[in-house]
């Protein structure tokens, strides 16, 4: 689904489903360094089990124009404006790590029109280490790596079948890439 979003392309992934304002809403925030495809199972569910989805890629990142946003505060007015464009009264906001404080964040601000809120990776302060952010500065693709590498748990087994997400590693580091 293709909106503009203060002057902007606003893309959200529907999970195959087209948009039906008779049924409740879910918008799936995604992280830093992510996009709409981090919530495609997710999303896909709920579209097919009476839920409208609006799984966005914020500013600035995949389908989305304009630049990314800045602050959590500047991502939550997109997400804001976000509803108004697609005529959503009232909506569950499921955010991870840094789309869950964004998911907070305008929840604060929009109150009753918010049904459900679901976090999922999230602290706060969200707190990140100086390395990161030296790396993020000054060497990309080592902040990539390092993003990667501490996002992801290492006792969880090798999957015994292929499927979705079978190569974790290497689909976030072709996601941060784009």
């Amino acid at each position: 689904m293709n909106l503009v979003v203060n002057g902007h392309a606003a893309y959200c992934y529907t999970g195959g489903k087209p948009f039906n304002p008779a049924q409740p809403t879910a918008v799936f925030i995604h992280g830093v360094l992510n996009d709409h495809s981090v919530w495609s199972l997710q999303s896909r569910y709920l579209a097919h089990h009476g839920w409208n989805v609006l799984a966005v890629d914020l500013p600035g990142h995949c389908r989305s124009g304009g630049e990314a946003p800045a602050s959590v505060e500047e991502a939550a007015e997109f997400i804001t404006a976000l509803l108004g464009a697609a005529g959503v009264e009232r909506a569950a906001l499921i955010g991870h790590s840094w789309g869950s404080l964004i998911a907070l964040e305008a929840a604060s601000w929009l109150k009753e029109r918010i049904s459900h809120l679901v976090l999922v990776g999230t602290a706060f302060p969200m707190k990140v280490s100086a390395t990161l952010l030296d790396a993020s500065l000054n060497a990309p693709m080592k902040a990539l790596a390092l993003v990667n590498v501490l996002s992801r748990s290492t006792l969880a087994p090798q999957p015994s079948a292929l499927g979705p997400g079978t190569w974790v590693h290497g689909a976030s580091l072709a996601l941060g890439r784009r």
